[in-house]
């Protein structure tokens, strides 16, 4: 029994020196990185099952997708803004706008869309101008979103790797 009554000092005496030693140490910019684009990336499985959702033509489903997706995006905007910026000349801002604007395209043009597909599968064509209108808003969005997120990363890799 004394064997273990000694080990359980060393072992806390080794996990305070590493966590003493560790706030001194300036954060890794590759895994500051890969935080934020894995939290923007997370959104995919949401925006698969939007597609297949709308694919099928099963427009309740789309809700339910859209819902939950809309929900995952407020997770997804509280993790990036509790993050701690390191040395970021907006990596972290345009990540968490472009979340802000996935909540955007989730909470009101998949809404719409949605709406719209609706009314279509129950026969109103006119419709069909609209629904185009809205996808190619949808896409010209997630384009724009994907650029100056890119735009940013590419920055703060160029910034991270003169260091």
């Amino acid at each position: 029994m004394k064997k273990v009554n000694s080990i359980l000092p060393l072992f806390g005496a080794a996990f305070i020196s590493m966590n003493i030693a560790s706030c001194g140490t300036t954060a890794d910019p590759v895994e500051y990185n890969n935080k934020l684009m894995t939290v923007m990336n997370e959104n995919e499985k949401d925006m698969n099952a939007m597609n297949g959702a709308m694919s099928s033509q099963d427009y309740t489903k789309a809700e339910t997708v859209r819902k939950s997706w809309s929900e995952h995006l407020d997770a997804s905007i509280k993790t990036v803004d509790k993050m701690e910026a390191i040395d970021d000349a907006g990596l972290k801002a345009a990540v968490s706008e472009g979340l802000k604007n996935y909540k955007k395209l989730a909470d009101e043009d998949y809404k719409t869309l949605i709406d719209l597909r609706t009314k279509e599968k129950t026969g109103d064509v006119t419709v069909q101008p609209q629904i185009q209108a809205n996808l190619d808003k949808i896409n010209h969005s997630f384009d724009a979103i994907g650029n100056k997120i890119n735009q940013a990363s590419d920055a703060f890799e160029k910034k991270a790797t003169k260091q």
